[in-house]
């Protein structure tokens, strides 16, 4: 059986300098491992058809991650082309309902898990509707519309596709991971996700937490974005927290450059804790509602010699 490729590259500074947990990405490319064999096994009833198996390069930062689907020995048609065999269109039609389309797949309306669940932005679908012609309508509640394949609505919001897809999402969430890429095996793009909408992949986006709390603080900057929606890595001293700054009025300052400031600053905030039970235990998110104060980071005194 001929397997299909695909490349996944993690691109940024952490990246480039050899400074990214190698363990960050193995638990990724498993996550990715067991988001494509969980697909398969939903859209086909059945489980064990597809192995991923991975040839990595670390030094350049990329992994080749190769599909292989197995199939009945009875299935096999080695007389023709392999992406007209039963094992070929299987594995082709699976990584386009996927959203990775790395041979030209046709999928209704060009849309993939991937590209539906950075459509949903965090929203809930509220309705699914099959129409007439096979594929299925999807209402999320606000009231927008999307027409997709139905296998693709059945995969979007399954959990056991949507919790390895925010694992292996995951680095994009730490310092200097700027995205991770899909290439065919020729090296051409194919699809990628950005660090910044990097939450709208995580596996509670659209539900409502368990418990909410607000509270005030004083935090010092670790790390900082000057793009909307990246999370600030932020410190009390006693506790470090990444959390997305919602404050309309402190982007506009700074957009308008009302208000510098650097790493190692502090900013008194309005902090909003959510948390929700998942089947991996307890999560817990932060969001700045408010920035109330800045505060320069006290610059060292210089000492004469003595």
């Amino acid at each position: 059986m001929t397997p299909t490729h695909i490349r996944v590259v993690y691109a940024g500074p952490a990246v480039e300098d050899g400074e990214m947990d190698v363990s960050q990405f193995a638990s990724s490319l498993l996550a990715l491992g067991k988001l494509i064999e969980n697909a398969d096994s939903i859209r086909t009833g059945e489980a064990g058809r597809v192995k991923v198996r991975v040839r990595s390069d670390l030094k350049r930062g990329s992994f080749d991650v190769g599909i292989a689907v197995h199939w009945l020995e009875s299935l096999k048609d080695a007389t023709i082309a392999w992406a007209l065999t039963p094992e070929g269109a299987g594995t082709l039609a699976l990584l386009g309902f996927l959203g990775l389309n790395v041979k030209d797949v046709a999928v209704f309306g060009g849309k993939g898990v991937l590209q539906t669940v950075r459509w949903l932005k965090g929203r809930r679908i509220a309705q699914k509707t099959v129409l007439i012609d096979g594929n299925t309508e999807l209402v999320t509640d606000d009231g927008d519309m999307l027409t997709v394949d139905t296998v693709v609505a059945q995969l979007v919001d399954e959990p056991t596709i949507r919790q390895p897809l925010e694992k292996f999402t995951e680095p994009l969430r730490e310092d200097g991971v700027e995205e991770i890429r899909f290439e065919d095996i020729s090296g051409d793009y194919v699809e990628k996700i950005l660090a910044a909408e990097a939450d709208n992949f995580a596996a509670n986006a659209g539900s409502d937490p368990t418990s909410s709390d607000t509270f005030r603080a004083t935090y010092q900057i670790k790390r900082l974005f000057f793009e909307r929606g990246r999370k600030w890595r932020l410190s009390s001293g006693a506790q470090t927290i990444t959390a997305e700054i919602e404050d309309e009025q402190f982007w506009h300052k700074v957009e308008s450059s009302q208000m510098a400031f650097a790493k190692e600053d502090y900013l008194v905030c309005v902090v909003r804790m959510d948390q929700w039970f998942s089947p991996n235990g307890l999560k817990t998110e932060y969001t700045v509602e408010k920035v109330e104060q800045h505060i320069p980071s006290p610059k060292q005194a210089n000492f004469p010699d003595l």
